[in-house]
């Protein structure tokens, strides 16, 4: 009986308290113009910027009771290389620990949210 309510409680209602969010939020630089875009980009969905489309697979955040850390698993494909330049773990406090490297544009992790 304690199985079937621990099963229940993960299947029903975990899903709502889960800390895999809906939106990675993310800031895009275009190197060429200069300019700065915060990008709202949902989860398992392709988004197009500049040259590049960018898909987040996966975001999470940490509960408020651990040390604030943001991550997603990203995927960016060049539109004019037809290939992937990044695909990998990005994190919010270390950008430099895992980026993307591109001559035109910087994209970061900002943090991850839900609707």
């Amino acid at each position: 009986m304690l199985i079937r309510i621990i099963f229940i409680f993960f299947f029903t209602i975990s899903p709502t308290l889960s800390n895999t969010l809906d939106f990675a939020e993310i800031r895009a630089i275009d190197r060429t113009t200069g300019r700065s875009y915060k990008l709202n980009l949902p989860i398992n969905e392709e988004v197009i910027f500049s040259n590049l489309i960018l898909e987040v697979k996966y975001c999470y955040k940490n509960p408020i009771d651990r040390e604030i850390e943001n991550y997603a698993y990203i995927s960016v494909t060049d539109k004019l290389l037809k290939r992937i330049i990044f695909q990998g773990w990005i994190f919010s406090s270390s950008p430099s620990l895992s980026s993307l490297e591109h001559p035109i544009n910087d994209i970061w992790l900002l943090s991850c949210k839900i609707k």
